[in-house]
């Protein structure tokens, strides 16, 4: 085990101000279903209650349509999650008066911005889990000291900036019982970082505006920049389950450009996309009104996590990313992508930089369907 202490922030006073403005099972890819844990609609176990502050509480599902998505005879072929390895082929960006797609603040997220670490050894030399420790800045619970896995891919260049994702499994999950993306990455290779739940804790703390999660992600985000080479502008979240609440809040809440995070070292973090699988949004997630691309995957049939949680997280990001519409009524077309049985689309109105897929099969329950392949797919689009 590896410790990290970084300086803390006021995460705290953030969430507190932005206030006044989440859980299910997940196996390990292959593996046997979870048990779904205790919770009703719209969460897949039951939050606990942290010491010193806020309950979990339970999950808010909004009230929105649930018509059918209706296909347009836009070609989604010319869209996101084409085969272009960005960090040697950048896309053209997209306008970038007034900012990154016409999104005024943000720095062009098309070009390659390579971490602190790039150059340094690594920190391991196979390509198995290792676990490290970093010490959270201030959380409703006090500072903690929490862990993360890291699995880096065969013959790691320590010159190559990689894209990095994180990763959250399901309410009692192993830790690193999550997508294996380094099966599906190739020669291109993919860092990927499994955040475990708090010791003591069946699930990620997603329910609470005030979570001990995020402060948790802005540290290992820290650390792994400065002994690792990435590509800052290709670091993404997914999950399932727990972890698909957690992904959407994450991704929310660093969508696109930097937030306040621990500082100095590196600045803060910045998540490119997001691929929840099997989640939710809750009402009092402090998110940030920057675009947040995403691909949503979410069973019709799903006993645990209510379907309309990924379509209220869908309805979101419709609007912060400057789409048309929402879901039911906003055109789409086909996203064809590996093994996902013709059940994806895209969101047509979406600028090219932030794109909106939904892929919701008919059925599967809470566990079926972890499309991880086309997850990658799309995550090789930026």
């Amino acid at each position: 085990m590896q410790t990290l202490r970084v300086s803390p922030i006021n995460v705290v006073s953030l969430a507190m101000a932005l206030l006044l403005a989440g859980c299910g099972p997940q196996s390990s890819v292959g593996s046997s279903p979870g048990s779904g844990g205790s919770g009703g609609a719209g969460s897949g176990g039951a939050p606990e209650a942290g010491p010193g502050g806020g309950s979990g509480g339970n999950a808010v599902v909004d009230s929105g349509s649930n018509g059918p998505i209706d296909g347009t005879s836009n070609d989604a072929a010319t869209g996101p999650g084409t085969d272009n390895d960005a960090s040697t082929n950048p896309s053209d960006g997209g306008s970038t008066e007034g900012g990154f797609g016409g999104v005024a603040g943000l720095e062009d997220l098309s070009t390659v911005k390579k971490s602190p670490g790039c150059g340094m050894a690594a920190p391991q030399t196979d390509t198995a889990w290792h676990a490290y420790n970093v010490t959270t800045p201030m959380t409703r619970m006090g500072s903690l000291m929490r862990t993360y896995y890291l699995k880096l891919p065969a013959n790691y260049d320590k010159t190559k900036p990689y894209r990095l994702i994180f990763q959250g499994t399901n309410c009692g999950g192993c830790p690193t019982c999550v997508m294996p993306f380094d099966t599906v990455a190739g020669a291109d290779g993919v860092i990927q970082v499994a955040l475990e739940r708090k010791t003591g804790t069946n699930c990620f703390d997603d329910q609470s505006a005030m979570s001990i999660d995020y402060p948790f992600a802005e540290a290992a985000d820290v650390d792994l920049r400065q002994k690792l080479c990435i590509d800052e502008h290709r670091v993404f979240i997914n999950g399932h389950s727990s972890g698909s609440w957690l992904t959407n809040e994450v991704g929310c809440i660093y969508a696109s450009a930097a937030q306040a995070g621990p500082a100095p070292p590196g600045g803060p973090l910045v998540i490119r996309a997001a691929a929840p699988h099997s989640g939710g949004l809750p009402a009092n997630t402090p998110c940030s009104n920057r675009p947040m691309p995403g691909m949503w995957t979410h069973n019709h049939d799903d006993p645990l996590n209510t379907f309309m949680g990924s379509v209220n997280a869908i309805n979101r990001a419709l609007k912060v990313n400057g789409c048309t519409g929402s879901y039911g009524n906003s055109p789409t077309a086909p996203y064809a992508a590996p093994g996902t049985n013709n059940t994806c689309h895209i969101f047509t109105s979406c600028p090219k930089e932030f794109p909106v897929i939904f892929c919701d099969p008919a059925t599967g329950g809470h566990e079926g369907n972890k499309f991880y392949e086309a997850n990658w797919q799309f995550f090789m689009g930026f």
